[in-house]
């Protein structure tokens, strides 16, 4: 019975630090997360289809290496480690970009409480059975994935190209 409440408290504490953990990465990194919320809300397509083959690699990475001892578990151990961090500043933005869209909603408004309730909405989304698990979740990491190597690469969206200026001419 101990090893029950062991796993429920556990899992309880990273579900109430997530949304911090997205917080503190939106407080302490604005350029970043902007950039990522900035490619997550104009081109979701382009990092959902840049996050595949990050993914990818990853995970083939990890597969390979986590069976070799010594050096090859370590670097197994740190590719997780940097895909997980990856995927978490993508989350950030994530979370900038449902605190933006939610401010609108919300009747007594800030800044913080919107990003806090957008790592909320995101987290509640991830965990509900089947459709948030299978299908939610992984959609989004991928997507979030890929639009956080845009956003530290810094690499933003071209700006849409607007009507042509018309040039008056002197003939």
């Amino acid at each position: 019975m101990v090893d029950v409440y062991i796993v429920v408290y556990s899992l309880l504490g990273m579900l109430i630090c997530l949304p911090a953990l997205l917080l503190a990465l939106n407080l302490l990194m604005p350029q970043v997360t902007h950039r990522i919320e900035t490619r997550l809300e104009q081109t979701p397509g382009k990092s959902f289809f840049l996050g595949v083959p990050v993914t990818a690699a990853f995970l083939l990475f990890i597969a390979i290496t986590a069976n070799i001892p010594g050096l090859g578990q370590a670097s197994a151990f740190l590719a997780a480690f940097i895909g997980m961090g990856l995927g978490t500043v993508g989350a950030a933005g994530l979370s900038r970009l449902l605190a933006r869209r939610v401010t609108l909603l919300a009747s007594p408004s800030s800044d913080v409480l919107n990003l806090l309730r957008g790592a909320v909405i995101y987290e509640l989304a991830c965990l509900f059975p089947i459709v948030g698990w299978f299908l939610f979740a992984p959609v989004v990491g991928i997507t979030v994935l890929g639009a956080a190597t845009f956003g530290l690469l810094g690499w933003l969206p071209r700006r849409a190209v607007s009507e042509p200026v018309a040039v008056a001419s002197n003939q």
